[in-house]
């Protein structure tokens, strides 16, 4: 090669050679290499981590998430079942549960802004639409007779759901529907109905607004009435308004059972009528009484006074927010809470007295039954003065010698102690508890009291004389009447009872109760006994005035008790007293009338017995006219059920704010139209007579007439 020729020059400088390798530096090969696995694995846990977290979120949280979309997009309503009918023992309604419908509101539809967040918050409630909500406030407040401001109130509430108001009347929803507002809608519910207004309403009770049995029996079997509860998703829309579909049912609502009972509804307006009577005569405090069936503890009425309706609980004129009382209003309603707290008292198993004279047929059933005394035995009545055990006991009469019957007949005090005290006081207290004293009745009904009996040990040296004649112990009406039983039915001590038999809502039999017999307390004879020796004290005796008509012979005991007041016996408060059995050869019915404190003669015989004659010889007539059979009940058609069809005789030409024409209806149709008409059914009569279903036959106000929201429409039926 020549220096300086370019072409050599330009041979080297394109002719290949190796890169000189920079000092410490590795080739880019060896870079990649050693890279390149932790790169890839990197990559490959990131892609593993997803994967963990989609199923995480997939599977895991899977129910979690799910559940808060649906709370952003949805709302659960609950459902109320329709509760069970309670009907008496022939099949008569006695309560019923109506089809009604309430309104709500949903407050995120006056929000513009309103945004779900998660679960029930909210992210976003931004500024109400306040002009519309106020125009909505404005045309639903005189429909429900509501401040405007008390509605809007309501409207704007930062909750999803919101009643507005309950139950209403056909004409009001139908007045409301025909706004077609927006934000507000309906829900069907149903509305408890007494159709026989305060007819055994304490026994009965009520319920308060969302279906909960508060009294009586509505309380006491409100798990079997109420059904099971059921869920209705509503989904929401963009503004948060409720789309109310039936077919979005979650849980279908279970209806509650039918309860069909062992009162009749005849009995016991015999008997209400009767202490009306009572306390228009005698003013007593309060007045109560039972009729039960001795042969099997049935109770087949039971009352007390005062009396109030299931309908109307709370009076309208309080139902507005007390901030709007006067100073008069306050004081009306604390003595319109009084009253009722007196009404609703079921007095004959939560009173407790000392029964006095009553006391006498269980002192000599047990000396009988102990063979300490025997029929016609003479005891001498001392002349109505005896002094024992460092005390006196007196009677009414100066008595000498009586025969057992004749202290009996004429109530003699010393005559019942002489005879008791022939008993050792362990026998005496252990027949007293068979009979049923000083321990629970089994009804099981709230509020129900023992009563007391002291245990011999714990008995003062004049205890057990006292008790022979009705003092030192305290009874309940019902337990003194279920004891009685034990003389009318040859000796069993029965467990009285007020459910016969319960249904579910198709009619299907599901429970049945049965008689229990809770002690063998006297043997047939000594029962036998007693019954025939009681008769004279409605032939010969203090009642006299219980004699029934028609030659139908019974058989009972007075009783007038001294009432223990401020640390003594109180000579002019009386507890006056009749209970009696009929007819006397074969006891099926036995009643108890009680009269707490009344004016003037106070004496048993004079007050309570001529009561006594009024409701049996009233039982005596209906058993007679054959309407006291027990036909076979409808109990898959109940008014819960209806209207089935726009020509279903109960809603055809139906008007509101008329009265309806009822003539030839039947009661269930009869009681539907006048609540359709937002009228207030009140009854006369019965709702059967032996297998024949009876009719209207008379009304008040006429067909026709103008009828205000409740307004009262009169019922007589009877057979076409």
């Amino acid at each position: 090669m020549v220096i300086g020729d370019p072409v050599a020059l330009t041979h080297i400088l394109s002719s290949p050679h190796p890169p000189r390798r920079l000092l410490g530096r590795p080739e880019p090969q060896d870079l990649l290499a050693g890279r390149l696995p932790w790169i890839l694995g990197v990559m490959l846990l990131w892609v593993v981590m997803i994967l963990l977290r989609l199923v995480w979120l997939q599977v895991v949280e899977h129910s979690y998430y799910r559940t808060r979309a649906e709370h952003q997009h949805t709302v659960v309503v609950p459902i109320e079942p329709i509760r069970g009918e309670l009907r008496d023992r022939r099949g008569g309604s006695l309560a019923i549960s109506l089809k009604v419908e309430s309104l709500f509101c949903t407050p995120p539809a006056f929000y513009p802004d309103y945004r779900a967040g998660k679960g029930d918050s909210v992210r976003n409630w931004g500024e109400p639409d306040r002009d519309a909500a106020r125009k909505v406030a404005s045309q639903l407040a005189p429909l429900l007779d509501s401040p405007v401001s008390m509605v809007l109130e309501k409207i704007l509430r930062k909750k999803p759901f919101v009643w507005m108001a309950r139950q209403l009347s056909p004409d009001r929803a139908a007045g409301i529907r025909a706004l077609k507002l927006d934000g507000v809608d309906f829900l069907p519910e149903s509305k408890r109905q007494y159709p026989r207004g305060s007819l055994a309403c304490a026994l009965l009770g009520f319920t308060n607004i969302d279906g909960v049995g508060q009294l009586g029996i509505e309380r006491s079997f409100n798990e079997q009435l109420a059904g099971q509860e059921g869920e209705l998703i509503a989904p929401r829309d963009a503004k948060g308004r409720l789309l109310i579909l039936q077919e979005n049912f979650s849980k279908i609502p279970v209806n509650g059972s039918t309860l069909q009972l062992t009162l009749d509804a005849t009995i016991q307006h015999l008997v209400e009528q009767a202490l009306e009577e009572g306390v228009a005569k005698s003013h007593p405090a309060n007045a109560y009484a039972v009729v039960v069936d001795p042969n099997t503890g049935e109770i087949l009425a039971m009352a007390g006074t005062p009396t109030f309706d299931p309908n109307h609980i709370m009076p309208k004129r309080f139902m507005r927010s007390e901030s709007e009382w006067s100073a008069a209003d306050k004081e009306d309603y604390r003595q319109y809470q009084d009253r009722q707290r007196a009404a609703r008292k079921v007095h004959p198993v939560e009173d407790s007295y000392e029964p006095g004279s009553t006391m006498k047929i269980f002192t000599t059933s047990i000396a009988l039954e102990e063979r300490k005394v025997h029929l016609g035995e003479m005891i001498n009545c001392e002349g109505g003065r005896w002094y024992h055990n460092g005390a006196t006991v007196t009677d009414d009469h100066h008595f000498g010698q009586l025969s057992f019957e004749e202290i009996l007949w004429h109530s003699s005090n010393i005559g019942a102690a002489k005879i008791g005290l022939r008993l050792d006081p362990a026998v005496h207290y252990q027949f007293l508890r068979k009979y049923g004293f000083g321990e629970l009745t089994g009804l099981n009904f709230p509020g129900e009291t023992p009563g007391r009996l002291l245990a011999p040990d714990r008995w003062s040296g004049t205890s057990q004389q006292t008790m022979c004649y009705g003092y030192g112990l305290s009874v309940t009406p019902l337990q003194i009447l279920m004891a009685g039983c034990a003389l009318a039915n040859g000796g069993r001590l029965m467990q009285p009872y007020l459910v016969q038999k319960v249904f579910n809502d198709q009619g299907v039999l599901l429970q049945e109760y049965r008689p229990v017999v809770r002690a063998q307390v006297l043997s047939e004879e000594t029962s036998a006994m007693m019954r025939e020796t009681l008769k004279g004290v409605i032939t010969n005796g203090t009642a006299r005035l219980a004699k029934l008509d028609g030659g139908v012979e019974a058989f009972g005991k007075t009783g007038t008790a001294r009432k223990f007041i401020n640390g003594r016996y109180d000579p002019k408060r009386h507890y006056a007293s009749f209970m009696g059995f009929f007819p006397a050869d074969k006891p099926q019915y036995g009643i108890l009338f009680m009269l707490d404190d009344p004016a003037g003669n106070v004496e048993g015989g004079t007050v309570a017995a001529p009561l006594f004659k009024e409701v049996a010889d009233g039982i005596m007539r209906y058993r007679l006219s054959g309407r006291d059979s027990d036909p076979e009940p409808d109990l898959k058609l109940g008014l819960r059920d209806w209207p089935v069809s726009e020509n279903d005789e109960a809603v055809m030409h139906v008007e509101v704010g008329k009265v309806p024409d009822l003539k030839g209806l039947t009661l269930k149709s009869a009681i539907h139209r006048v609540i359709l008409a937002g009228g207030e059914p009140e009854l006369e009569g019965l709702g059967t007579v032996g297998q024949n279903v009876l009719r209207v036959q008379e009304q008040s106000p006429p067909a026709g007439a103008a009828l205000a929201p409740q307004a009262i429409v009169k019922i007589k039926v009877g057979a076409p």
